[in-house]
């Protein structure tokens, strides 16, 4: 039995914790990615190994819509930084201490029933939010207003004043989607009225 099979082995006889994982050597590193990670079942509830047992720590908020809009801004760029520690401390409110208490492959677990719920979030924002652009707006450079992401939605909501930004960011993401999708909606209402008038004044002329 070589090196390789005795540390791949020892990868699912032990409790391996997560900080760990950056001591493994890049063939075991190279496995759990790719065939341990992805057959694990995700989970919402992480566990602190303790001297005598472990403790679960549930998270702040099963639902991800009823997190506040600074923690949904702040989870979305700690997952595209990858910063694994970051993430759990917005979800699950942990310190530094109770970090290097992770299991890996509970860490990794959860990790991953994090990022799916984010996915999922996306998924519906871009289903419920996204607004093809007209010539005339495009022409207008109203593309390059995307770049400034969530400060454009806060600059919006508050009316640009920032002294109301940290009310706005305090509430819960479920209320500020909801906003967005009426004023949406509305916009879409508005614009259809006003295709409707322009094709009608082309008619009447």
């Amino acid at each position: 039995m070589g090196y390789k099979q005795v540390s791949i082995d020892k990868v699912f006889s032990s409790r391996l914790m997560l900080t760990q994982y950056s001591g493994l050597s890049k063939e075991v590193r190279d496995f759990v990615n790719y065939t341990v990670l992805d057959c694990l079942k995700l989970n919402s509830q992480l566990r602190l190994r303790g001297v005598f047992k472990s403790k679960v720590v549930k998270p702040k908020q099963d639902n991800f819509w009823f997190l506040s809009w600074s923690d949904i801004i702040e989870l979305r760029m700690a997952i595209v930084d990858e910063n694994m520690f970051e993430v759990f401390k917005i979800v699950f409110g942990i310190t530094e201490k109770d970090f290097i208490k992770l299991e890996m492959f509970n860490a990794f677990a959860v990790y991953g029933w994090i990022a799916k719920q984010v996915s999922e979030m996306i998924k519906i924002e871009f289903q419920e939010l996204s607004n093809d652009l007209t010539d005339e707006e495009k022409n207008a450079g109203a593309e390059e207003l995307q770049e400034f992401g969530y400060s454009l939605t806060l600059d919006v909501l508050t009316k640009g004043d920032l002294l109301k930004s940290d009310d706005w960011l305090r509430i819960a993401y479920a209320k500020i989607f909801r906003k967005l999708c009426i004023d949406k909606k509305r916009y879409d209402i508005n614009k259809t009225l006003q295709e409707n008038a322009s094709r009608k004044l082309k008619r009447d002329s």
